[in-house]
């Protein structure tokens, strides 16, 4: 080979490593619903799941969320303040998020079995695959402290089972002396902290986990009954001790000992050693306002769009009905009567009408389905009949000010309004129908728990099945859309730039209300027919705006039926 040969041969390899050092796995990505790297947390997705979670020498709480559930975002900032309090237990434990509600992202959904949002699973560290293996389930609690004391009692229980050996130890002992409590001496522990508590303390736990990256150093948990506490001198409690090698001990219990004193009391201690403490990442928070952000623009509140109809239908079937391993029974008759009230009442465009019939009429061939069957049935179908959905498919109106705002849930009720509408001027009483159809697809399919749990007992309480007519099926909603939208009002999922107001508002319409105030049902009536019927509904595909549904004097239900 000549030099021009090796010359050319050797810049080849150097450009190929030069590419492959810094071109990105793509299998990662930096943001998802929710989360993003800088919240310390592992984004997962189909693609790189198997590769994060399986073989690995960590253990992991993996969140299976759904980026719309209202739940979900009133959970997140619990477990980003969690993931930046736990940053120095990553080599132990690693904090995970999953969005459900990306399609790509079902089918692992599925395989964990979640039917509820949020939901924390602990898989062990070398965790292996298997359709038997969907983790340990976990309280979704209301504080990230809370859900540390779970993960820390979830921890010991796992170290009584012979594994996370390489963790500190979290067993609680009685000594007598020094030399038993250091026993066995590891040739390069230069400082052993003894923690004397009661045997439900979480605190020495805590600290030995939190201090696990600290060289040669180690934490010890110490009955504050035990004889080792007098000798020490340690007079109230927790306690804290530290031990050298050579058995000199230095009581430093400071005077109010919660965690972050003692810890600090150690770090003191440590310093004047003259011992490096480790390096600790310090997250700058992400701006809440991305200061590049395209604002909304403000269209007709007053107008239906078809887009949102069809991207809520599309993502029933594509996401929220495929989650469950198995449908039969109830679930299973719940989507058919969802199918059959889309087929009544829905302002079908294009070939959408014939894919969902041809959808029913497949599904209802069999009296049990998988999720995943459903799945593929649903895109063998649509391939079937395409063009069936609007390409690059997007809400408008209901589009949020920032993506985890509106969206689905804006849409679901658009449907079921619409749908109500649009039923009722069918021959006989068919709106009625509709809510049932609702009722049914909420308590079955709809991805945020809490939700679904508020609106039942709403339902139950507002005498759902007691709608016979379809005036009081259109105006039930309406009062109930109003009642949830009253809860919800001033809450953290509440998009800032479309606070819920009373709706209809004065300014839309006049005469829906009476002179001190007062709905007057009537001209409501005839405020939603004129909103949600068929000959209503745009085809804009741009844009974005708000649905101003809101809250609502319950008295109003006591209207409904007076006026009967």
């Amino acid at each position: 080979m000549n030099c021009w040969h090796l010359f050319v041969l050797t810049f080849y390899i150097s450009v190929i490593l030069t590419y492959a050092a810094v071109v990105p796995d793509n299998d990662d990505i930096d943001k998802q619903g929710l989360y993003s790297k800088s919240d310390q947390v592992v984004i997962l997705t189909n693609k790189n799941f198997d590769k994060k979670i399986y073989g690995q020498n960590n253990a992991y709480v993996v969140q299976f969320y759904n980026s719309y559930c209202g739940h979900c975002r009133a959970f997140a900032p619990k477990f980003k303040s969690l993931a930046s309090e736990l940053e120095s237990w990553k080599n132990i434990i690693k904090l995970a998020v999953l969005d459900c509600s990306v399609e790509e992202n079902n089918e692992i959904c599925r395989q964990f079995e979640v039917m509820a949002y949020p939901s924390l699973r602990y898989l062990h560290e070398n965790y292996i695959k298997s359709n038997a293996n969907v983790g340990d389930k976990l309280q979704s609690t209301d504080s990230a402290d809370k859900l540390k004391t779970q993960l820390i009692n979830k921890i010991q229980s796992e170290q009584s089972l012979g594994r996370l050996v390489f963790v500190p130890s979290l067993k609680i002992a009685a000594y007598s002396d020094f030399n038993s409590a250091l026993k066995p001496f590891p040739k390069n522990v230069l400082y052993t902290f003894l923690i004397f508590e009661n045997d439900n303390s979480t605190i020495g736990s805590e600290l030995a986990l939190d201090i696990n990256d600290y060289e040669h150093v180690t934490l010890k948990r110490v009955y504050d009954t035990s004889e080792l506490a007098d000798v020490a001198g340690v007079t109230h409690f927790p306690g804290l001790v530290a031990v050298s090698s050579n058995l000199e001990s230095t009581l430093l219990t400071p005077q109010n000992p919660t965690k972050q004193n003692l810890q600090k009391a150690i770090n003191i201690f440590l310093k004047s050693q003259n011992y490096a403490l480790p390096l600790r990442k310090i997250s700058s928070e992400e701006s809440l306002i991305n200061s590049n952000h395209e604002k909304s623009q403000s269209l007709d509140s007053d107008v239906v769009y078809y887009n949102d109809l069809e991207k809520t239908l599309k993502t029933s079937l594509h996401t929220e009905i495929p989650r469950h391993k198995i449908l039969s029974g109830e679930a299973f008759e719940a989507l058919l009567q969802y199918l059959d009230v889309i087929i009544l009442a829905f302002p079908f465009r294009g070939k959408l009408k014939e894919f969902v019939t041809d959808l029913h009429k497949n599904l209802s061939s069999r009296n049990q389905w998988t999720g995943s069957e459903v799945y593929e049935l649903v895109k063998q179908l649509e391939t079937v009949h395409a063009p069936v959905f609007i390409s690059n498919l997007d809400y408008i109106r209901c589009k949020g000010s920032q993506p985890q705002y509106r969206g689905y849930t804006c849409g679901l009720w658009t449907l079921f309004h619409t749908l109500t509408i649009n039923a009722a001027q069918k021959p006989g009483n068919e709106a009625p129908r509709v809510l049932k159809a609702m009722h049914a697809y909420v308590k079955n399919f709809f991805g945020c728990t809490e939700c679904s749990q508020h609106f039942q007992a709403m339902a139950a309480r507002n005498r759902i099945f007691d709608v016979k007519e379809n005036d009081k099926a259109i105006l039930w909603l309406w009062i109930s859309h109003n009642e949830v939208n009253l809860r919800l009002a001033g809450d953290v999922t509440e998009d800032p730039e479309h606070p819920k107001i009373q709706f209809p508002s004065v300014t839309q319409c006049p005469e829906c209300r009476l002179p001190r105030g007062a709905w007057h049902l009537p001209a409501v009536y005839e405020y939603l027919q004129r909103v949600y019927s068929t000959i209503k509904i745009q085809d804009a595909r741009t844009a974005a705006a708000p649905s101003s549904i809101s809250n609502l004097d319950i008295g109003l239900i006591s209207l409904l039926y007076m006026s009967t």
